[in-house]
């Protein structure tokens, strides 16, 4: 059965691929009408919408599991608590019967703890920053949700790749990059 995204980016567009490859169909919902045909050259079913716009999503088609992936834009408009809790909650009220699974990408930012400890997914949930603090309002309105039973929440570290390497310009040119001499980076390569 369809396979439905939101927000076919950086990550959504890789998952789309290896479903795809599966033979499953993918409906992605994007609110940008010029991506319609890059969508569509790579298999996907581009339907034009906006989680900010419930009016838009009025129509989204059936499908068994859900992958909403948003990540912020600051050119959308919205506040960040805003775009993750409000279009989540917009998301969740226009589905359609039948979805047995919501994939919800979430943020390592919600843990919040700088002192050092190891942190895993038994630790308290304390974000210190606003983009940690609206995943975490995003992920306890799903869990309120019916479908909270039976969504996977993906707590994401930085993801890098081609063209995101965090600070890859200074090292490219062997400058230091200003860290703590103890401690690690949090980052996953996509």
């Amino acid at each position: 059965m369809r396979k439905l995204i939101f927000g076919c980016g950086y990550l959504g567009l890789r998952v789309a691929d290896r479903w795809i490859a599966d033979g499953t169909p993918v409906c992605a919902v994007t609110r940008d009408q010029q991506r319609v045909s890059s969508l569509q050259s790579r298999d996907i079913e581009p339907l034009v919408g906006d989680i900010m716009a419930p009016d838009t999503l009025r129509r989204l088609p059936a499908a068994d599991t859900v992958l909403f992936a948003v990540g912020y834009d600051r050119r959308c408009g919205h506040p960040i608590r805003e775009l993750y809790v409000g279009g989540l909650r917009n998301v969740l009220e226009h589905l359609p019967r039948g979805v047995s699974r919501f994939i919800y990408v979430s943020s390592t930012g919600v843990f919040g703890q700088s002192d050092g400890n190891w942190v895993d997914e038994a630790s308290p949930c304390e974000p210190t920053r606003e983009g940690g603090r609206a995943c975490w309002q995003a992920e306890l309105l799903l869990q309120q949700h019916p479908l909270g039973r039976r969504a996977v929440v993906l707590r994401m570290a930085g993801l890098y790749g081609p063209g995101r390497i965090p600070r890859g310009k200074e090292l490219q040119a062997g400058l230091p990059i200003d860290a703590p001499s103890e401690g690690y980076l949090n980052l996953i390569h996509v």
